[in-house]
C-alpha cells in the first residue's frame, strides 16, 4: 500500500514538471518571437494546427523506430516502462519523458528544422503557433497516457486508447516476474486510488 501511494506520488510529481517545462520551452520562445515577427491570428491558428500534427508525427515516429530497436538505451528504457504494467511501482514509470531536460532537448531538435523551413519559406511568424502547439500536445499527450495507466476518466472518444495501448503492452506484461505482479488486494487499492486521482466529470 504505501510503495503503491509512493509510486503514484513521485508519477504525479514528474507528470507535473514535465508540465511546467513545456510550458516554459513553448511560451517562452513564442512571446519572444510574438514580438518580433508580429503574427496574424490566422497564422497562430495554421502555427497551431500544425505544431498539434508535428508533435504527433515526431512521437509516432521516436517511439516506432527508436524506443522499439532492441539492445538500445531507450529500447530498454521504454520496455521497463512496459515491464512495470501491473505492478505497484507501475505510477512511477508512467512519464513518456523521463526528465524536463529531455523536453527542452525535445523543442531545440525539432526547433532548428522548424526555423529554418520557417525561414526559407518566408513564414517566421508562424513560429510561435508551432512552439504553443508542441507544448498543448506534450502536455495532453501525457496525461492521456497517465489516465490510461491510472483508470483515469477519459472523454467519450478516448476510450479506444486505452484498450489500444494496453493490448500493445501485454506482451511485456507477460514477461513480469509473478512476484512483481499486484496482490488481488493491492489491485483493488490501485484501482480504488487512482479511480480518485481523475474523478469524472
Amino acid at each position: 500500500m504505501e510503495v503503491l501511494e509512493t509510486a503514484i506520488r513521485h508519477g504525479l510529481s514528474k507528470k507535473r514538471t514535465n508540465a511546467l517545462a513545456a510550458v516554459v520551452c513553448g511560451a517562452l520562445p513564442a512571446t519572444i518571437m510574438v514580438f518580433q515577427f508580429h503574427p496574424a491570428w490566422q497564422t497562430w491558428v495554421i502555427g497551431l494546427v500544425l505544431g498539434l500534427i508535428w508533435g504527433n508525427a515526431f512521437e509516432y515516429a521516436y517511439h516506432r523506430f527508436l524506443l522499439h530497436r532492441p539492445r538500445t538505451q531507450h529500447g530498454a528504457a521504454h520496455q521497463e516502462h512496459h515491464a512495470q504494467i501491473g505492478t505497484p511501482t507501475e505510477a512511477e514509470f508512467v512519464a513518456l519523458i523521463s526528465s524536463p531536460l529531455n523536453i527542452v532537448l525535445l523543442f531545440v531538435i525539432n526547433g532548428i528544422p522548424a526555423f529554418l523551413i520557417s525561414f526559407l519559406l518566408g513564414q517566421l511568424g508562424i513560429l510561435c503557433g508551432i512552439f504553443i502547439g508542441w507544448s498543448v500536445y506534450l502536455i495532453l499527450c501525457e496525461e492521456i497516457h497517465w489516465r490510461i495507466h491510472m483508470n483515469g476518466w477519459l472523454p467519450p472518444g478516448l476510450h479506444f486508447a486505452r484498450t489500444y495501448h494496453m493490448s500493445h503492452s501485454q506482451q511485456p506484461l507477460q514477461r513480469v516476474p509473478a512476484a512483481l505482479r499486484c496482490s488481488p488486494g493491492e489491485q483493488r487499492d490501485w484501482e480504488k486510488q487512482t479511480s480518485c486521482l481523475v474523478p469524472d466529470p
